[in-house]
C-alpha cells in the first residue's frame, strides 16, 4: 500500500499536506493539486530500499532453485557463491563450544543491506500572514523554512537540525520559531536564518563560578605528596593551567546547534503540545503540555522562564490542546489526551470550567473501546446568520470518526456530534471564511478495510449545521491519482510504527517497558 498523508495544515484557501517525505499543496475550494516539495534524502532512501527488495527476491529465487539448494548442502569448500549480500556465518554447536572443526551442514544467513531512515514530515505550520511555511522532518530532526507566495508555491529557504526531535512547533507573533522537543525543552530561533556565521556562546574552562581565582606560580603539591586519584587529577589540571598562556582563563565553545537559538523553558517530561496565546489584556504566553498530565502557562519572551500558572486536572497524558479565538473566549483552552473527558479551562487563572465525556461519543463508533487517545483538537468558528458559532473538533488515534461539540456561553461543551470516516484519521485541519467552513482529514485506510471503500488518503469536507451540530455538506474531490502512483510503497506495520504514537504516551504499569523512552 502507499504511504498515507500524515500531517495537514491550512492557511486561507491553501491546504498543505505532508505525505511521508513530500509536502503537497492543494486548493481548498476545489481540491486541485498545486505543487510538491520533496525531502532531498527521499530518493536515496527509495534507492536503498529497492536494493534490499531486489536482494530479498534474489534470495527467494535461490532458495527455490534445486541446484543452488543442493550446493548449499555441500561442505563449505564446495558451496557456490550466489550473491554479494549472502555470507556464511553459521557454525554448528560443536564448533561454538569447543572450537573443533565444522562438521555437517552449515547455515547460510542473509547479511542485511543498511537502509537510510525514511524521511517523514511530522509538523507543519505557517506564519500569521501565510508568507512562510515551517516544517519538521523526523528522522534528521530538521526544521525547514519555506517562502510561500500565498497560492501554494513553496521555495526552500533554510534547514536547521535540532539537538532533539521536535514534538511541536509554532511561529510566534514576532516571527520567532518556537520549538518544543520530546525531551522537554522549548527553544526559540529566528524565522529567517542569518547569513552571517553563527558563533556559539563561550564559557570559562577553568570554573563555572563567578569568583575570580588568584593566579599561582606553581602547584603547592607534588606527585610525592598526593595519594588519592582525585588529588592526582587536580594536580594534573594545575600543571596544564600553568602551561596555558592564558593561565586557565581561556574560553571553551559550548556544544550545540551551529545557528542562532535560545533555550526558553523546560519540562522534566516529554512535551506533547505547544500553544502561543494572548490574554484579554494583550499579554503573551507560551502554553505547554507534557506526558505527566501537566499544562503549564509561561510568560512569553523575554520572561519565558517565569511560570504564570498551571492547569492541573488530567489523570493521564495531555496529547492535544486548542486555544479559542474571539474576545469573549480569549482565555479559554480545551485539552484532551489519555483521559475519557475533554477539559475546558480558564488558562489565565488556571481554573477548570467543565468536563465533557469523549469516551461516550467514541463508544457510538467503537462500542468495545475502554480507553482513548486524543490526537488532535481544533476550535472552529462556524459562520452562522445569528453570529459565529464556536465548535470543538477532535480525532482519536485508531477511531474512524470526527467528534464535534458546540461551546456555549456557560463554557460547557454540548450537542456532541459524530462524523464517521472510511478510515482512521492521522491528522485534521480546518479553514473558515465568511460564508463556509472546511475540514481536511488525512486518513489511513487499513489493508483489511471494506473492499468497497475507495482508498483515498486525503478528504476535504465542506461543513454545514444540522440541529446545532457540524455535519457533512459535500466531500470535495482531491486530484491525487497521479500523486498516488508516484508515492512510496510501505507496509501496514511501518505505518503503525511511524504514525500511531499517541497511545504510547500512556504510562505502563510499574516494571513495564515504555516505548520511545530512549528515542533521540
Amino acid at each position: 500500500m502507499k504511504i498515507p498523508y500524515n500531517c495537514l495544515h491550512s492557511h486561507g484557501s491553501v491546504l498543505f499536506g505532508a505525505r511521508g517525505g513530500k509536502i503537497h499543496t492543494f486548493s481548498l475550494p476545489d481540491g486541485a493539486h498545486i505543487a510538491t516539495w520533496q525531502h532531498p534524502e527521499l530518493d536515496t532512501h527509495l534507492a536503498a530500499g529497492s536494493k534490499v527488495d531486489q536482494a530479498a527476491e534474489k534470495e527467494a529465487e535461490d532458495a527455490a532453485d534445486p541446484i543452488i539448494t543442493d550446493a548449499a548442502e555441500q561442505p563449505p569448500a564446495k558451496r557456490q557463491k550466489v550473491t554479494r549480500v549472502d555470507a556464511l556465518e553459521g557454525q554448528n554447536d560443536e564448533e561454538k563450544a569447543g572450537g573443533k572443526k565444522a562438521r555437517g551442514k552449515e547455515q547460510r544467513k542473509s547479511k542485511p543491506i543498511p537502509v537510510p531512515d525514511r524521511p517523514v514530515v511530522i509538523q507543519l505550520t505557517t506564519t500569521a500572514d501565510g508568507s512562510h511555511l515551517v516544517a519538521v522532518s523526523a528522522h534528521d530532526k530538521a526544521v525547514w523554512v519555506f517562502a510561500h507566495n500565498g497560492s501554494g508555491q513553496l521555495t526552500q529557504l533554510s534547514k536547521r537540525v535540532m539537538p532533539k526531535r521536535p514534538s511541536s512547533i509554532k511561529v510566534s507573533f514576532d516571527d520567532q520559531i518556537i520549538v518544543a522537543d520530546k525531551f522537554g525543552d522549548v527553544y526559540a530561533m529566528p524565522l529567517i536564518k542569518s547569513s552571517e556565521p553563527y558563533t556559539p556562546p563561550r564559557k570559562s574552562s577553568s570554573s563555572s563560578s563567578s569568583i575570580a581565582r588568584k593566579p599561582f606560580s606553581k602547584p603547592a603539591a607534588t606527585v610525592l605528596t598526593v595519594h588519592s586519584k582525585g588529588n592526582r587529577a587536580a594536580l594534573a589540571a594545575q600543571q596544564r593551567q600553568l602551561e596555558n598562556p592564558n593561565n586557565g582563563t581561556s574560553d571553551v565553545r559550548v556544544e550545540g546547534p551551529d545557528f542562532e537559538h535560545s533555550l526558553l523553558l523546560g519540562h522534566v517530561s516529554m512535551l506533547t503540545a505547544l500553544l502561543l496565546a494572548e490574554d484579554g489584556q494583550g499579554r503573551r504566553y507560551i502554553i505547554t503540555s507534557d506526558r505527566d498530565e501537566h499544562i503549564r502557562v509561561s510568560r512569553y519572551i523575554p520572561q519565558a522562564h517565569v511560570i504564570h500558572g498551571y492547569c492541573l486536572g488530567h489523570r493521564e497524558f495531555v496529547g492535544a490542546m486548542t486555544a479559542l479565538e474571539g474576545r469573549s473566549n480569549k482565555s479559554l483552552l480545551v485539552s484532551g489526551g489519555g483521559d475519557e473527558d475533554l477539559l475546558v479551562w480558564d488558562w489565565v487563572d488556571g481554573k477548570l470550567l467543565s468536563k465533557s465525556s469523549i469516551l461516550t461519543s467514541v463508544k457510538e463508533v467503537a462500542p468495545q473501546a475502554s480507553s482513548i487517545a486524543v490526537s488532535r483538537l481544533l476550535s472552529l468558528e462556524y459562520p452562522a446568520e445569528s453570529g459565529a458559532q464556536t465548535h470543538i473538533v477532535a480525532i482519536c488515534e485508531g477511531i474512524s470518526a470526527i467528534f464535534t461539540w458546540q461551546l456555549f456561553e456557560k463554557k460547557t461543551l454540548t450537542r456532541p456530534g459524530v462524523i464517521q470516516l472510511p478510515g482512521k484519521p492521522l491528522d485534521i485541519t480546518s479553514s473558515t471564511t465568511s460564508s463556509n467552513a472546511h475540514l481536511a482529514v488525512a486518513l489511513h485506510i487499513p489493508e483489511d478495510s471494506d473492499a468497497n471503500v475507495v482508498p483515498r488518503s486525503l478528504h476535504i469536507v465542506r461543513l454545514t449545521i444540522d440541529d446545532g451540530r457540524l455535519a457533512v455538506d459535500t466531500i470535495l474531490p482531491v486530484e491525487d491519482n497521479v500523486l498516488e502512483a508516484t508515492e512510496q510503497d510501505t507496509s501496514e506495520k511501518d505505518i503503525r510504527t511511524l504514525f500511531y504514537t499517541v497511545e504510547h504516551l500512556r504510562k505502563q504499569p510499574a516494571g513495564g517497558a515504555e516505548e520511545g523512552d530512549t528515542e533521540q
